[in-house]
């Protein structure tokens, strides 16, 4: 498939051929590799030639230098030969191609200052930068793609040979975050199809890890769905009919079971938990007439609270639990609808606890100002970094409701921040 070769084709790009034998390589490259433009230069004053050696890749000295970074090198190159970043190594891939894959921006805004028509630069696959860029997850490139600087913005709709656009290889590698950018502009198609009749969405589908999928491959579907991507409209021809009856098979819901009997035993706890606070009340209760089993602290403001939160989070408990109990019957469509209905109104009973606490202490520590007031705080905190942490189970949405595509953006970030520092 010509995704799949897109992997296997780009797995190199970003991998400049170092070598610890730096004796068997053209002078001018092992100065880039040491950065030292002051023999760089003298180099090339003495043999310009040099800039035009090739290594086994078929890869020059401005190859190198774009991608290591080297802007100072870069500079020197450019200055001094005005075809260097015009030459192709063997898969194709011109100077601007490296820089792209590498992320490094400044380099890729100087190269594209001496290039008369970025759409010309593409690789043996008929890619642009944008495309290496989705491909390799280099958000700076694509961000300054979609500024229009330099006229690279018209490149965000280009096709290679395979007519893949760069929304269809970020969706394909799996990047949430250049998936949210292309998205979010208004000039990007998002539903074009390639060669193989694939929307973006189709192109993530065929890859997708069906069960467990890893969190990058979540938020790129909840970006894509979001968005308002569908799936290529397939002709009446690929409909098939049945002509007779057939025994449907039965999905294996062993892959939920874990998480089904998680929610349970915090339910479980919570109803235990609200249970014993409903019985045991602080202050305890009156033992003489005539209010007598009345509690001590019935009249106080916090008391009210205290016993609300408490209720909420008794019933709330018991009634995750029984959903839960519905999700055992061994349907995959039962037990995700279940999960669906009871992982929200679990939430909603862990932070009726959680005030449930609150006023719980805050009534028999009221009496000394400091302690209680610090305890408020304190409370009022993690409860709300509670809210935000389960909030954020929730977000981003697959809805394609302006509103929640709005509220679901800085949850995404926030997300997409955290996947990108694990992977490094």
């Amino acid at each position: 498939m010509a995704l799949m070769d897109t992997e296997k084709d780009t797995r190199d790009i970003s991998m400049p051929t170092f070598s610890k034998d730096l004796g068997a390589r053209s002078p001018a490259i092992v100065a880039i590799l040491k950065e030292n433009k002051g023999i760089l230069e003298k180099i090339i004053n003495r043999k310009k030639e040099l800039i035009h050696d090739k290594d086994e890749k078929g890869r020059n000295v401005l190859h190198y230098a774009a991608s290591k970074g080297y802007l100072n090198g870069v500079e020197c190159l450019l200055q001094k030969c005005d075809t260097c970043n015009m030459e192709t190594d063997r898969d194709g891939f011109y100077p601007l191609h490296l820089a792209s894959a590498c992320g490094h921006i400044q380099v890729v805004k100087k190269l594209l200052e001496n290039c008369p028509n970025p759409r010309e630069i593409i690789d043996k696959r008929g890619r642009n930068i944008v495309h290496i860029a989705a491909i390799m997850g280099q958000f700076d490139v694509v961000r300054y793609a979609l500024e229009d600087a330099n006229g690279v913005k018209d490149m965000i709709n280009d096709k290679d040979y395979d007519g893949n656009t760069p929304l269809h290889l970020a969706a394909s590698h799996y990047r949430p975050k250049i998936v949210q950018a292309l998205t979010w502009d208004t000039s990007v198609d998002l539903n074009w199809v390639n060669n193989n009749n694939q929307t973006p969405l189709d192109a993530f589908e065929q890859f997708k890890q069906q069960n467990n999928p890893p969190i990058v491959q979540r938020l790129t579907w909840c970006q894509l769905k979001s968005a308002g991507v569908q799936n290529a409209e397939r002709g009446s021809h690929s409909i098939e009919v049945p002509s007779s009856p057939f025994k449907p098979i039965a999905e294996n819901t062993k892959f939920y079971k874990d998480r089904i009997n998680t929610l349970m035993v915090v339910s479980t706890l919570i109803t235990t938990v609200a249970f014993a606070g409903g019985i045991t009340l602080p202050g305890g209760t009156n033992s003489s007439a005539p209010e007598q089993g009345m509690a001590v602290m019935l009249n106080q403001v916090w008391f009210k609270p205290y016993i609300l939160c408490t209720t909420i989070s008794m019933y709330g408990g018991i009634s995750v639990t029984i959903i839960l109990i519905w999700a055992q019957l061994g349907d995959v469509t039962l037990a995700l609808f279940a999960l669906k209905v009871a992982s929200p109104l679990l939430g909603i009973t862990l932070a009726t606890l959680s005030m449930a606490f609150l006023a719980g202490v805050h009534l028999v520590i009221s009496d000394l100002s400091w302690l209680a007031t610090t305890v408020l705080i304190l409370c009022v905190v993690f409860i709300i970094l509670l809210l935000l942490l389960y909030t954020l189970l929730w977000f981003p949405s697959e809805s394609s409701n302006l509103i929640m595509r709005y509220i679901s953006f800085y949850p995404f970030q926030f997300l997409t921040w955290l996947t990108e520092k694990d992977s490094r």
